[in-house]
């Protein structure tokens, strides 16, 4: 997504948004790197063999809300179960992951947001990576 001075209003219809493939498809409603809110929200499914490697986002919290499937998410020491309609809230710095439970695809939102102490724009993190590093597939041609 292109960085303005001024941000625009915008709405995208089901399916549409930045979509790149970043090791799978991820599809970014609103992004990190452009003149928007101080937040990013991703749509995307995901699969048996795809969870993510525990890591750590240390300048950013990030929050779940699973829309079909089931996971087991790590964070730290803790461990919660998520199915359908769950949220889960993980903060900036502590290790973290997921595990997919079964072998249904999980449909997930994501939302990332600066951690409170970092709140400053262009803080680079995951998603920014996504859209530096992905590879764009498609972008809504209303919102550009």
């Amino acid at each position: 997504m292109a960085a303005n001075a001024r941000v625009q209003p915008y709405a995208l219809k089901a399916g549409d948004g930045w979509t790149y493939n970043y090791g799978i498809d991820f599809t970014i409603k609103t992004g990190e790197r452009g003149a928007g809110p101080q937040l990013a929200f991703i749509h995307y499914t995901t699969r048996a063999g795809e969870e993510p490697p525990d890591h750590t986002h240390n300048t950013e919290d990030e929050i779940f809300y699973v829309l079909r499937g089931s996971l087991t998410f790590r964070c730290g020491d803790q461990s919660f179960d998520a199915d359908a309609e769950s949220f889960v809230f993980l903060p900036a710095g502590i290790e973290h992951g997921y595990k997919m439970n079964g072998g249904d695809p999980v449909e997930l939102i994501v939302i990332t947001s600066p951690a409170a102490d970092r709140a400053e724009g262009g803080w680079g993190g995951f998603v920014a990576d996504i859209e530096t590093q992905g590879d764009l597939l498609s972008s809504p041609r209303a919102a550009e």
